[in-house]
């Protein structure tokens, strides 16, 4: 059963349900149910066709990082509510090298980081074209859920950890409203800089590397993800 969403109707269900709180807590469970009914969908994309559709949605309409390149491990996903397609998601391997705040976070070292790099992925792209209360947020939990399984199919490691990072004047609000905890910035670098220096070595590091000037800083989001018991032969039927 599938209940079509409406944000107006989603308002008054939340004012009806602060007014009775203390007196009929079911009002927030039938919120709740009608949060989890949204026909949303996540699709791996697989296909050159819909490598396309997600590419146009990216180089369309994402406000300060629109490009569909990025380097490293990739799983991508086409973002649909009610059949119909509203946004593209996507992880990737993680940053390299590390950002402070996120060793000060984990509480590793470089060296530490470098050993678990495969367990981490950055929400590398995320770019919705459809405005429903709540779809943002619900979306993320949609993520968190499926990119598991997914990251240990096709690549076999354990995924524990998703960072991201917000630029262009955003506040992160639809991680915020995940639960995904603000936990620094980058130092900053000017736009013709942001290199990524994932796979180089000693040399290449010393060779690509610029001093932070405080430019183009993005906020650091970080999400630590549930243990899931994953069994390749048995995909979930629904995501």
């Amino acid at each position: 059963m599938v209940f079509p969403y409406n944000a107006n109707a989603f308002a008054g269900l939340v004012l009806v349900a602060h007014r009775s709180l203390l007196a009929n807590a079911q009002a927030w469970f039938f919120i709740f149910c009608y949060i989890c009914y949204m026909d949303i969908r996540l699709e791996l994309i697989k296909t050159k066709d819909k490598q396309n559709i997600a590419k146009r949605i990216v180089e369309s309409n994402h406000s300060y990082v629109p490009t569909w390149r990025s380097v490293g491990r990739r799983i991508d996903y086409l973002i649909y509510l009610d059949s119909k397609v509203v946004g593209v998601i996507g992880i990737g391997s993680a940053t390299y090298p590390p950002c402070k705040d996120v060793l000060r976070h984990m509480g590793i070292t470089k060296s530490e980081y470098k050993d678990i790099f495969n367990s981490i992925a950055n929400n590398w792209r995320y770019c919705l074209i459809a405005n429903e209360k709540n779809l943002g947020s619900a979306v993320l939990a949609k993520l968190r859920k499926r990119c598991v399984y997914d990251w240990k199919k096709r690549f076999g490691d354990d995924l524990k950890y998703l960072v991201t990072f917000v630029g262009g004047g955003h506040d992160g609000a639809v991680y915020k409203a995940d639960n995904w905890e603000l936990i620094g910035e980058t130092a900053g670098l000017p736009d013709h800089k942001s290199v990524s220096m994932k796979w180089d070595d000693g040399e290449g590091l010393k060779q690509k590397f610029v001093k932070p000037t405080g430019e183009n800083k993005k906020l650091i989001f970080f999400k630590k993800l549930k243990h899931q018991n994953i069994r390749l032969d048995e995909e979930p039927s629904l995501w």
